[in-house]
């Protein structure tokens, strides 16, 4: 037993080093508090949240209604975001060599990286959950036993939701591991499943209402909708010792089940995945050499390694599909939508008139919930040092990275555009204006997301998806993502609320996007070979 705990705390060591904190270092408290900042920076605004919709609920007695939304929220994040990690998280790991060639068990292997896996989610789901219970138990009468299960329920509700992930990422890479080009044949598969997933959650109003005829109270509806959820309210609102038993007891067997069935086929799973299938040649084959300036081929290398990096192409790629799925769906629904808003008194002229800057802020919080750079340093790993040997000065490799994120980036914004503005007629200024800031916010976003990856580099995961998904660099990008989103939000309605022209608060955003680039350009410039030669493996 001691060997295996010692195991598990050496392989929980490693890509943990975001909460380590390094006292020899001026900088290594600082380090360890940004985080912790921007963790009770969310978690406060969970608490506002969750404080206005148990206001809403309290007054008809379903006060406890706001730990379900919270629960089904995170847990529907968390299988979100695990089909497209658990498959780089359980196969093809840096660390397969050490771990499998050592006497244990294949499921210990596998119960080591789910358990790893189930740390990060631990710690995340914290920060949306425990608001909801603080506000329910601050405004309602609880006993010990609220207090008793929640600390309970914490600890088991990711538990389901990284299984259900677990399994289908399992189920993509069988799949993706008979291709040759694998790395796309997974890609693609995932963000098919995550598709799924989001149509059903779409279309799910149906089933839920199928449900409202048969069952006999709101605890029924949610029971049969997510097991996790319904058992806890009935234990939070009517306590038993025995449910709570059963509880734990399905979530312990559902986890050895899981663990059991995957590692019957985790070895041959892995071992395929790290096959190289190559193709015979007949006849002498000649190699050309084709030269390229140094920003070209460094662009190049930069886009091969995003293709072919599915946790990767997953994280960017995702919110970038789901923007132009979103503006076919603004064409599709329309006439739904103006019925929509018209209720509320608006003409048919002012909605029509809307939809520029609409589509501006659409764009914004696409470009800056999608920071493709702020993880290009970082899965650099060991080769950083190779690019440090290169005649070529770190700006030029950081400027390859950003323009590479850029051209990723605006194709896929530019087809949403021309889909409303073909669709909608724009004015040739409110054309202009929203193809400007099509460039100009991925180059700001990713602007920001270089920096910050410079600041705080992760070199040493062992796989993309503790690079791209496990590290502070993204962390803090998501969340300036969030805040950015939210003030030009705001912005927005203060302008409109004020009757101003929304093509002048476009050209005023964009002015103000400008000077920023601007200004973290001479930043970047001044400060990217020093934090560029101070990365350590």
């Amino acid at each position: 037993m001691n060997k295996y705990i010692s195991l598990i705390k050496a392989t929980m060591s490693e890509g943990m080093n975001i909460f380590r904190v390094n006292t020899k270092k001026k900088n290594g408290i600082s380090k360890m508090l940004l985080p912790i900042f921007l963790a009770f920076v969310l978690m406060g605004m969970m608490f506002f949240y969750s404080k206005e919709v148990f206001d809403v609920l309290e007054p008809v007695d379903l006060g406890y209604v706001v730990l379900t939304i919270f629960l089904i929220l995170t847990a529907f994040l968390t299988l979100i975001e695990g089909i497209y990690k658990s498959g780089n998280l359980l196969f093809n790991c840096k660390d397969d060599n050490l771990l499998l060639s050592l006497p244990i068990k294949k499921g210990v292997v596998l119960f080591i990286r789910i358990f790893k896996f189930y740390v990060f989610e631990l710690m995340y789901n914290s920060i949306f959950l425990l608001p909801s219970i603080v506000v329910y138990a601050l405004n309602t009468n609880v006993s010990f036993t609220f207090y008793l299960v929640s600390i309970i329920g914490l600890l088991l509700f990711p538990i389901i939701p990284i299984l259900l992930s677990c399994i289908i990422g399992s189920i993509i890479m069988v799949l993706s591991s008979r291709f040759k080009k694998r790395t796309y044949v997974q890609t693609i598969l995932t963000i098919l499943f995550l598709l799924g997933v989001m149509y059903f959650s779409y279309n799910m109003n149906g089933f839920i209402n199928n449900l409202a005829d048969t069952a006999t109270s709101i605890n029924e509806i949610i029971t049969r909708i997510y097991y996790p959820a319904g058992a806890y309210i009935e234990l939070v609102t009517n306590f038993s010792a025995l449910k709570l038993l059963e509880f734990i007891g399905i979530h312990v067997v559902l986890s050895i089940v899981t663990i059991f069935l995957i590692s019957k086929v985790y070895l041959n799973i892995n071992t395929q995945v790290k096959s190289i299938k190559v193709k015979k040649q007949r006849g002498n084959s000649e190699y050309k050499i084709k030269a390229r300036k140094p920003i070209f081929a460094l662009m190049k290398k930069e886009f091969s390694r995003f293709i072919n990096s599915t946790v990767f192409v997953a994280n960017a790629g995702f919110g970038l599909i789901l923007f132009i799925l979103g503006c076919i769906a603004i064409t599709i629904k329309y006439d739904d939508l103006v019925q929509a808003i018209a209720s509320s008194g608006a003409s048919l002229d002012i909605i029509k008139q809307f939809i520029p800057i609409a589509l501006f802020g659409f764009i914004c919080f696409s470009s800056f919930m999608t920071s493709i750079t702020s993880s290009m340093i970082s899965l650099e790993g060991k080769s950083i040092n190779v690019l440090k040997s290169l005649p070529i000065k770190p700006y030029t490799i950081v400027k390859a990275k950003v323009l590479t994120a850029v051209l990723i980036m605006v194709p896929c914004l530019l087809i949403g555009d021309l889909i409303l503005i073909i669709k909608f007629g724009f004015d040739i200024v409110s054309t202009i204006l929203v193809l400007l800031v099509t460039i100009l916010a991925p180059l700001l976003a990713e602007t920001i997301g270089i920096i910050v990856n410079l600041k705080y580099p992760k070199m040493d995961g062992n796989n993309d998806t503790e690079t791209v998904k496990q590290s502070m660099s993204p962390a803090i990008c998501v969340f300036l993502g969030l805040v950015f989103s939210g003030l030009i939000a705001f912005g927005m309605y203060k302008g409109l609320a004020a009757q101003v022209n929304s093509n002048l608060i476009m050209g005023l955003f964009l002015f103000g996007f400008a000077v920023i680039y601007g200004l973290l350009l001479i930043y970047l410039n001044k400060t990217c070979d020093k934090n560029f030669n101070n990365i350590q493996i």
